[in-house]
């Protein structure tokens, strides 16, 4: 995203001039570049702003991909056959055309963080400004990336990702071209290969790992280099139109009478492509890949039209579109932090309202750092100088980040505060809360086949682990209860375990993210989610328990058919099945909107934050299987959490230990007790034939001081 306003008038002997200086007197200056980029980075914006309004707007990014590879690759290959190509100088370039506004904006974050991030926050802040001044932010994300981190939307720097696999491309392929200018390769040839490789890697990876194919350079590189083989015939002098027109008529006279229609053709069926992108592709699309190369390919003929395109000339080459396009560098690196911290402010996704005043904030913001901060570091003027002072300043920077990041993010700021935000914190690779708090062992994570080892330190597998321990699935008795499910039925092990006697086993298989399922050939790609249910229905089938729970995070019945889960456990001779209703969830984790908007007075019930996905999942659910048609016990947990004055947010009397959830949703363990207690105990004391006798327990009433 380095170039995605600057490359088109950077370097120039003036604001008006329209031809690269130096080595660079090829690039003439094109207007509809800019309007390119002005399409790219609006629809970033209001996909980010306004998800619903524009559901692929974020294939924006891979525009902005395209156009940089076209116009960077632009400078090297003319520099290497004048034999005037200089690492020192390429870098010299780069760091003037990045740094300044990047520098301003994480400035600026770091010091918006100081006054308003608790230290779990604030020390995250200071790992990715480190990260994105080296460059590495996608290598941090990819690493961070799993079914306990942070959600996107609350990482005011998860948008460096793209910078990052630009300059990390940009660090070997002047290399590259260096070693094929040299040893008089083909050069079309050379950058398809590269370019094929990188795309069937993308579409493998994608497949068994889509959160490396995302972030990683070499799965995202092909789309660059789609820029690279059309700025190497333009710098040829190849025509892409008149080659096109060449191939399809073997007459020259009729080839030279179709090459003037042909950019109006590539120009509106390019932007075809790209509008047909930003309003039918969504984040539930297999992305990059295969739904990449559309709006690639409509970036790129869009780009090969040339600036006398119909489109190019009179759209993309409109004064409003030019000046979008030249601040959309600024307008990308300011808007993702400004609703970032708006949606940590207000412990959710903000009003309409409020979401309208970012996207102006972020323009004005834009602009003034294009005018002010932009523009004077582009000036020929002492460029060795002001090269290293940028350098410089973004090394203190970085260490500045990476200490905040190594000392917690400086907990003596808001001392109370962060008292009762560091009781939650729960980070990889500490884990602090789960650790603290042994959730390990009494909702027995060692049953699961998501391996969380790796994840904790910053190696995120696809792989499930080898095995479980033994103890997870062999029963001690002839009266067993068996969990299945993900982390929504493991984190009522140990209510279970409590309400039940000691001689019935408690068998678990459950793994995180993995909502119960019959695996079949059309699961196959979820290695960790099919090794754990086949073991599961397996377990089922040999010991038969008495019960079975089931609970998943969401897609009760969308995401699998529990009549026909159930039916198979019938088939196999289970009695009784409970399925675990939804549990309330909240926007962000319930101790950041108790921090921000109940400090000080916390009430018993909140009706704020709360996503309205599990309300309306239980009220269907209820609708459906309230007298057992499927076979099983429905159990709405929002009805035993939630009224018409909102959900329980503490239990007890300790607001502080007695908070329900320790992050979005996840009980704690006095809430499993709860839960399990008031909801299932008699259910399964019922169905192994125990005599039961349960009081129904009183949120005011509980003892948080569990054992």
């Amino acid at each position: 995203m380095s170039e995605m306003s600057k490359l088109s008038k950077v370097e120039t002997s003036g604001p008006s001039a329209h031809n690269f200086t130096s080595d660079n007197q090829h690039l003439k200056y094109r207007a509809d570049i800019d309007g390119l980029r002005a399409i790219a980075i609006i629809s970033v914006v209001l996909f980010h702003a306004f998800p619903g309004l524009l559901s692929g707007g974020f294939v924006g990014v891979d525009v902005f991909f395209v156009i940089s590879g076209f116009l960077i690759s632009s400078i090297i290959f003319k520099s290497l056959e004048a034999g005037s190509f200089s690492f020192v100088e390429f870098y010299k370039r780069r760091i003037r055309r990045i740094f300044p506004a990047l520098i301003f904006v994480l400035v600026a974050c770091y010091c918006f963080g100081w006054i308003s991030s608790v230290a779990t926050e604030f020390s995250s802040l200071g790992k990715h400004i480190a990260a994105g001044l080296g460059f590495v932010q996608n290598i941090i994300l990819y690493r961070e990336s799993g079914y306990f981190d942070v959600a996107s939307e609350l990482k005011p720097l998860l948008h460096l990702w793209s910078l990052g696999v630009e300059e990390q491309f940009y660090l070997l392929f002047p290399v590259a071209a260096i070693v094929v200018w040299r040893l008089k390769l083909d050069v079309y040839v050379s950058l398809a290969i590269m370019a094929l490789l990188s795309f069937v890697l993308c579409v493998i990876e994608l497949g068994t790992n889509a959160s490396a194919a995302f972030y990683l350079p070499y799965n995202r590189v092909w789309e660059i280099l789609c820029g690279s083989l059309l700025a190497y015939s333009s710098y040829k002098n190849h025509s892409v139109v008149s080659s096109v027109a060449s191939f399809f008529s073997e007459n020259a006279v009729a080839a030279a009478k179709l090459s003037p229609i042909l950019p109006n053709v590539f120009s509106f069926v390019g932007l075809i492509l790209l509008v047909g992108c930003f309003f039918f592709i969504d984040k539930t699309f297999a992305f990059p890949g295969y739904w990449a190369a559309i709006p690639v390919l409509g970036s790129v003929l869009l780009i090969a039209s040339g600036p006398d395109s119909l489109i190019n000339k009179r759209i993309l080459s409109s004064r409003v579109m030019v000046w979008i396009g030249l601040i959309s560098f600024p307008l990308y690196l300011w808007h993702w932090p400004i609703l970032t911290f708006a949606r940590t402010m207000e412990s959710g996704t903000p009003s309409v309202k409020v979401l309208v005043i970012c996207v102006f904030a972020s323009v004005v913001a834009a602009w003034l750092t294009y005018r002010f901060v932009e523009k004077p570091f582009r000036s020929p003027a002492h460029i060795g100088t002001k090269s290293l002072g940028l350098l410089f300043v973004a090394a203190i920077l970085g260490i500045v980040g990476f200490a905040t990041y190594k000392n917690d993010g400086f907990t003596f700021r808001m001392k109370d505060r962060e008292d009762f935000a560091q009781y939650f914190e729960n980070a990889a690779p500490g884990m602090k809360y789960m650790t603290e708090h042994d959730l390990a062992r009494r909702y027995r994570l060692d049953c699961d086949f998501f391996d969380l080892e790796n994840y904790r330190h910053g190696r995120p597998t696809v792989d499930p682990r080898p095995e479980i321990l033994s103890s997870c699935y062999t029963p001690t008795s002839n009266k067993s209860v068996m969990l299945w499910g993900d982390s929504h039925v493991q984190q009522l092990r140990y209510g279970i375990e409590k309400v039940l006697p000691k001689e019935v086993s408690i068998l678990q298989v459950a793994s995180s993210g993995c909502f119960p399922y019959v695996p079949g050939p059309e699961t196959a790609a979820n290695k960790v989610c099919d090794t754990s249910n086949i073991l599961a229905l397996d377990v089922i089938e040999r010991v038969i328990p008495k019960v079975v729970i089931i609970a998943q995070f969401s897609g009760i019945d969308t995401k699998n058919d529990m009549k026909s889960v159930v039916a198979k456990l019938k088939a196999y001779g289970v009695e009784r099945v409970i399925v675990m209703g939804p549990v309330p969830r909240y926007e962000v984790s319930l101790y950041q909107i108790v921090l921000r908007q109940y400090w000080l007075h916390t009430p018993r019930r909140i009706s704020t934050n709360l996503t309205q996905e599990p309300f309306d999942e239980d009220a269907s659910l209820k609708g459906k299987y309230s007298k057992g048609e499927g076979g099983f016990k429905y159990i709405s947990v929002i009805d035993e959490l939630c009224n018409v004055d909102g959900c329980l947010s503490y239990l007890g009397q300790d607001m502080k230990k007695g908070l329900v959830s320790f992050d979005y949703g996840h009980f704690n363990a006095a809430t499993s007790l709860f839960v399990v207690n008031n909801l299932i105990a008699s259910l399964m004391l019922e169905a192994l034939g125990l005599p039961f006798q349960q009081e129904t327990l009183k949120p005011e009433d509980m003892d948080v001081e569990i054992n």
